[in-house]
């Protein structure tokens, strides 16, 4: 057998860059048997989306830690923000200074750039959770024919195996 459901070492993927990812996803998709109708072709299949779910979970993994990532960089700069305007408003001002959330109103605005950048990633993320999971589904729905198929042709489905 050539299979290939391990070609992607777990150590080693996440040096590939997003372009080279992407590159080896074109590939293996380009190697699905749309006219599947044997055994052997629902098995070169499912190891195909085998693959290509192990390069999703990877994209996901990378995804998840830049929004962890941006998401503390955000709080940090509001945090940072929201003292300085503060600070700043006590120095130029004499009277009581307004409610503190007027003041991270002003340091969320700052970082609307970031939030922006954190909507995307995490649109980007639901489209890679929701490829993983439709490509499941599928990898499931692949493993149930193959297993009517063994019932059809072998009159049951322990059957088989006695061939």
């Amino acid at each position: 057998m050539n299979e290939k459901l391990y070609l992607f070492n777990p150590f080693m993927i996440k040096n590939l860059s997003e372009k080279e990812l992407q590159t080896i996803y074109q590939d293996l998709y380009k190697k699905i048997i749309s006219d599947a109708n044997t055994m052997h072709d629902y098995s070169t299949n499912i190891e195909t989306y085998a693959n290509l779910i192990y390069i999703c979970g990877e994209v996901i993994a990378r995804l998840t830690k830049d929004l962890i990532e941006l998401k503390t960089k955000i709080e940090i700069n509001t945090s940072i923000n929201t003292t300085e305007e503060r600070k700043h408003w006590s120095e130029s001002n004499d009277a009581k200074p307004p409610a503190l959330d007027y003041f991270k109103a002003l340091a969320t605005r700052m970082s609307q750039d970031d939030i922006k950048l954190l909507a995307d990633k995490e649109c980007s993320l639901k489209r890679f959770k929701n490829a993983y999971d439709s490509i499941e589904h599928l990898i499931n729905a692949l493993k149930r024919k193959q297993d009517s198929i063994k019932y059809e042709e072998f009159g049951g489905s322990n059957s088989w195996n006695k061939v």
